[in-house]
């Protein structure tokens, strides 16, 4: 069935709440595993201390894929979410959605911190979001920056074996 082909563990009982089936379960991807249980602590945290809208930043991924969790789970923007869905709602402004993917994923991987800079202060970023997902779409070194040349300019505010959240300090 379609929900064992995309997850695998917990099989959770019926409820109302939305993010219950994280618990103990792993999501295949093509591109890797994703521990949602990793995911989701993180989830809990920045739903338990960001205050307000801020926008973040998290990975972009083909439609129907894990891409957009935080976002979706926390209420919080990002910088963009599903790529077919942004286009439907945003029609006249198609090429505006896949530029602001190609970003995401500049920010992401390269290694030029004024680069990485230059797009999270264009886009307001505030949060940047680094979960398993992340770490199996962009290159090791790009994602790497993060806690070593841009740590002048990221607080690493939550940080598990599995997941890291950064704020980004530069904005205001």
């Amino acid at each position: 069935d379609r929900l064992r082909d995309r997850f695998e563990g917990n099989v959770t009982p019926m409820t109302l709440d939305g993010a219950a089936y994280m618990e103990g379960t792993t999501y295949r991807d093509a591109k890797g595993n994703v521990d949602l249980e990793a995911d989701f602590e993180g989830i809990q945290w920045l739903r338990a201390n960001v205050v307000g809208s801020p926008i973040i930043l998290e990975a972009n991924t083909p439609t129907y894929r894990w891409g957009g969790r935080v976002s979706i789970y926390t209420g919080l923007p990002s910088v963009v979410g599903w790529r077919w869905h942004q286009e439907q709602q945003r029609w006249d402004y198609r090429p505006d959605v896949g530029r602001r993917i190609s970003d995401v994923s500049k920010i992401f991987n390269t290694l030029d911190t004024s680069v990485a800079l230059e797009l999270l202060i264009k886009y307001n970023v505030q949060y940047v979001y680094l979960g398993q997902l992340e770490r199996n779409y962009y290159e090791d070194d790009g994602i790497a920056k993060f806690s070593d040349s841009m740590s002048p300019y990221l607080d690493n505010v939550f940080s598990t074996n599995e997941v890291d959240v950064y704020r980004v300090n530069t904005i205001n």
